[in-house]
């Protein structure tokens, strides 16, 4: 299977904004110059398995997030999980409590 390295890019490049990292930053945690993540963010470089760890480990993400593209990659229980867990370890008081009335509602008990 071929990648398409846009994806995997785009894929780098918005779990990077999403933990609020800099291009340069990154690329410090990553042991790999600022000018080449920039090209592997527009798709114009591939990258190492070695980089691709190392990206992993910095963005706290796994692999296939990376690799995969749109939602192909919460397909499998196991990423609809993280992707769950990732939701709600990034919302606000507000939304945490929106999320627990809507759980408790569809459980319909209001105890779990």
């Amino acid at each position: 299977m071929k990648y398409n390295l846009k994806h995997v890019g785009e894929n780098i490049r918005t779990a990077r904004k999403r933990k609020g990292l800099t291009l340069e930053v990154l690329s410090g945690l990553a042991d790999v110059t600022e000018s080449f993540l920039g090209m592997v963010e527009r798709g114009a470089s591939s990258l190492s398995i070695e980089t691709l760890i190392a990206l992993c480990d910095a963005l706290d993400v796994t692999a296939d997030s990376l690799l995969m593209k749109g939602r192909e990659k919460n397909t499998h229980p196991s990423n609809k999980y993280e992707t769950l867990c990732t939701i709600l370890k990034n919302a606000t008081d507000e939304e945490l409590d929106f999320y627990m009335n809507f759980v408790k509602l569809c459980r319909g008990s209001g105890k779990f």
